[in-house]
């Protein structure tokens, strides 16, 4: 019983470590990588479908705060934080499966950049509607 107790107790630890993890603020150089790389894009390339200011929200994905990429759309979370190989947001960046942005396929120095934010744990400062 003492074994199992010390399995649950350790269990417990690292679970609540990753989402003390997941939750932890990020760091200026984060901060700077979301606003040289990844902001202008959301804005040049999503914000026209999916952000509040749109006339009607795409797929129900708003892209204009880290929330609304958590939640996700009509198919599901748009990213798996840390994760990029499992979020739908780099599969659609890639045109592998859905193919965004509709007008064409982003330089892949673009999609690496948003492997990267996604796999550093989605640093983003934007609430809603900001």
């Amino acid at each position: 019983m003492t074994r199992s107790l010390s399995a649950l107790v350790a269990l417990i630890f690292v679970a609540s470590s990753a989402i003390a993890d997941e939750r932890a603020a990020p760091t200026k150089e984060q901060l700077d990588f979301f606003e040289t790389k990844i902001r202008p894009v959301l804005v040049e390339q999503c914000y026209k479908c999916h952000a509040a200011e749109a006339k009607i929200i795409k797929g129900g994905l708003r892209l204009d705060s880290r929330d609304g990429l958590l939640k996700g759309g009509d198919t599901g979370p748009s990213v798996v934080t840390g994760q990029a190989d499992k979020s739908l947001l780099l599969k659609a960046l890639k045109y592998d499966e859905i193919e965004m942005p509709p007008k064409g396929k982003l330089p892949e120095s673009v999609v690496k950049d948003f492997e990267t934010w996604i796999n550093m744990g989605l640093p983003d400062p934007r609430k809603l509607n900001d």
